[in-house]
Parts: C-alpha cells; structure tokens; sequence
C-alpha cells in the first residue's frame, strides 16, 4: 500500500463520509477507528498531518453518547466543519483544503461536480478509499473517481465556456474536436424517431442495437409497425400509374377505327378523340390510385389499433407483476390514460435495458448517492439512475432523504419496481 501511495505533506479525511459507511446514521467511534487503523497502515503519516472534515449536521446525527466527544474534538481543532454558506459545502471545503496543501483526500465520494474545475483529482493515488470488512477490519485502496452523468456534464459544460472565453478575446469563433462532439448528451431514439418520420424515412436502427431496440418496444407499449403497409400501398400507386399510357393507347386506337374513312376533319378528330381518352383514363386511374391509398391507409389503421392494442395489454400485464407504473393509449379517442403521472424520461433507452437484463425486481445490489430531490434521492448503478423515494427510507419516513443518506456514499439498495415509460427504477433500503 505505500509503495502505491505518494508521498504527501497532509491527508483530509471526509469524515461524515466514511463515519457514515455501511450505516444509516454516522458513528464518531466508526470514524475514529477508520483515521487509527490508517496511520497504523502508513507510518509516514502523523496524527497532526490527519485534518478531518464533517458536514454541520454530524453533531445532530451522531449517537447521543458520541456528542460529548465530538464537542471536545471540535474545540481542540481535531475536527472542523465547512464556514456556513460555503460554496460547494463540505465536499468544496474538503477539496479546497487538499488542493491548498497538496495532501490526499481520504473518501469514498467522488465529486463529480469538482471535476472540471479540480482535474488534480485523477492523479494516481491522490484520492484513497476504505470499507470496513466483517472479520477484517477497515481496508484501503487507491480510488479513481467515477465519471457519471453530473461529471460529464459539468466537464463539457466547462469546455464550452473556455472555448467562448476564447472566441471572446480572439473576435474568432471555433468548431468543436471530435472529442468534445462525442462528450455531448445524445438525444433519445424517441427525438430521432420523430426526425425520421417528418422526412419520411424510418430511424435508422444498426444490427448491434437491433435487439435493445425490439425489447424497448415490447416495454415502453408503443404503436405498431407501419412501414411495410406503407411501402405496399406505394408499390400499387406506382403499378397503376405504370398502366396508364398502355390503356390509353388502346383506347386511342379503338376510338380511330370508329373514325368514317375520308373525313377532311378526321385528324383533328383523332386528336380530340385521343385527348378525350387520355383523360378518360387518366382520371379512372387517378380514382383507382386514390381508392388504392384509402383502403392501405385504412387497414394500415386497423392493423395500427389492433397491435397497439395488443403491445399496451402486455406491457400493462408485464408491468402489474413487476409492481411498475402502467401506461395505456386510449384507442378510442387517442388520449392518454395514465395510471400514474409520466415525466420526463431519467435513462436512455440502451441504458434502462441493459438495467433490467441485469437486475430483477428483489434484487440487492451497490449503488452511489449522487442527488437529492424534494421526496427522495438518486441513486446511480453501474451508469443508471435509479430513485428512492422518502417513504422506502423509514418507517416513519423521514423529512428530507440527506437526513438518512450522504451524497457520494455506495451502499446496498434492492430494485422494488419498474418503471418502463419513464425508464425508471425504484429503490428501497434492505
């Protein structure tokens, strides 16, 4: 471990979250032994290099017997707590600390909304993390922060106010890197489906999202495939108006032999004669043509209705003995019918897919605090955005989700609903 570690003048221990690891509620006993079993590992750190950082809430949230003990670490400068209304509020003062210092950070966050401004944060050992093991004690590792989606964003969002900072000061404007192109958020293949179709062509779909892209239909219910009735009804426009010089021809012909033979006029005649028929014909086959597209538009409909009907039944099924939220269309009047209220989607496609295929409803697993909201928290596994609702985090729930959980911890969460519409899942404590 210290042949890995480089040699640093300080360490900042983030102490709510690592007092707060594997726990409801943080444990000063917890943190201390976590601070000791490390500088027992690393004898190149002294107990006066060790500054331990705690948010203003850990007093509240400690166990009673603990406080006493936290009080006197607080006044004897063996703990401190961010300046109130810091910038960035623990994790900001933590980071602001360890970039002025030079020293290792000591934490299981990752601080994904620091990693623009602090890029120092991916060098090799500059971030360290611990678990306590049953039967082993607290163990050290090494950590690279992970790149979620509010590390991304906020990493372009970066690039793209130095590169008008730039622009700015040169008068000259830039086009983006390839790079910078790919860091941008893709839209939905829902938003390219509706490209597509105002220019009538279908959404393009590769063969290695082919299956991805079949079982999000089956899941998210929607209308029926179009395409080939439409293509069939295009095939019989083209073959009816392919006959219409043959038949006008013929009836060009038979209206010349009618013709009495010597007639000074009978050129003219012809000529309005196979005018006439022209027309004639033409507008039989423009009816056909017409009467053609209706009855293809019509069972296109039909055939729509009948398997949107069938898609919306099943996924309903699916959906009631998965516990997730149901969302039909109502084939009569073409409203929506909601069984729950439908936001905005929280996950691509490709990502809630891949969610589902590796995880059942009853399922355990890892995940990171990486948001709170107003009735409950987000929660993100291997790249997807899960949601835990206040009610799932006691029983009475509590008031606000930060109370139970401390955004940047990993602990275990079990899977108790889908929700496919809104490619969604929803979490609760074991």
């Amino acid at each position: 471990m210290e042949s890995q570690t480089p040699a640093r003048r300080r360490i900042v221990v983030d102490g709510s979250n690592l007092a707060t690891e594997g726990r409801t509620l943080p444990s000063l006993a917890q943190l201390s032994e976590a601070i000791d079993t490390f500088l027992e590992e690393h004898p190149g750190f002294k107990a006066e290099d060790v500054t331990v950082v705690v948010d203003a809430s850990f007093g509240h949230r400690i166990d009673p017997l603990e406080v006493k003990d936290f009080e006197q670490a607080i006044e004897h400068g063996e703990m401190v707590t961010p300046p109130a209304g810091a910038v960035g509020r623990g994790d900001g003062f933590i980071l602001r600390i360890a970039e002025k210092s030079g020293a290792l950070v000591l934490s299981n966050d990752s601080f994904q909304e620091f990693h623009a401004e602090r890029p120092w944060l991916f060098e090799p050992g500059r971030l360290i993390g611990g678990k306590p093991v049953p039967g082993v004690g607290w163990v050290f590792t090494p950590r690279t922060p992970v790149r979620g989606p509010r590390s991304r964003s906020v990493t372009a969002q970066s690039k793209r106010e130095a590169k008008a900072a730039i622009a700015a000061t040169d008068g000259d404007v830039e086009t983006e890197s390839p790079d910078e192109v790919a860091e941008r958020p893709k839209p939905s293949r829902r938003r390219r489906s509706a490209k597509a179709a105002a220019a009538n062509e279908p959404a393009p779909v590769t063969s290695d999202t082919a299956d991805a892209h079949d079982a999000y239909e089956a899941l998210d219910g929607r209308a029926a495939r179009t395409t080939k009735a439409t293509k069939k009804a295009a095939k019989v426009a083209a073959a009816t108006t392919a006959t219409k010089p043959a038949k006008a021809t013929k009836a060009t012909k038979k209206a010349a032999k009618t013709l009495p033979t010597g007639d000074a006029d009978a050129p003219a005649k012809e000529a309005k004669v196979t005018k006439a028929a022209k027309v004639t014909k033409a507008t039989k086959a423009t009816k056909a043509t017409k009467a053609a597209k209706a009855t293809k538009a019509t069972k296109t409909t039909k055939a729509t209705k009948a398997t949107k009907t069938a898609k919306v039944a099943k996924a309903t099924k699916a959906a009631k003995e998965t516990g997730a939220a149901v969302v039909t269309d109502d084939a009569a009047d073409g409203r929506r019918r909601r069984d729950v209220p439908v936001g905005e989607a929280l996950n691509d496609p490709m990502t809630f897919i891949t969610f589902v295929a590796d995880h059942a409803v009853g399922s355990t697993f890892e995940g990171e605090v990486v948001s709170f909201t107003s009735h409950g928290a987000h929660v993100e596994v291997g790249g997807m955005l899960c949601h835990i609702p206040l009610r799932n985090l006691g029983d009475p729930p509590p008031q606000k989700a930060r109370s139970v959980l401390t955004k940047g911890e990993s602990r275990t969460f079990e899977l108790v609903a889908l929700d496919a519409p809104r490619r969604r899942a929803e979490l609760t404590l074991p």
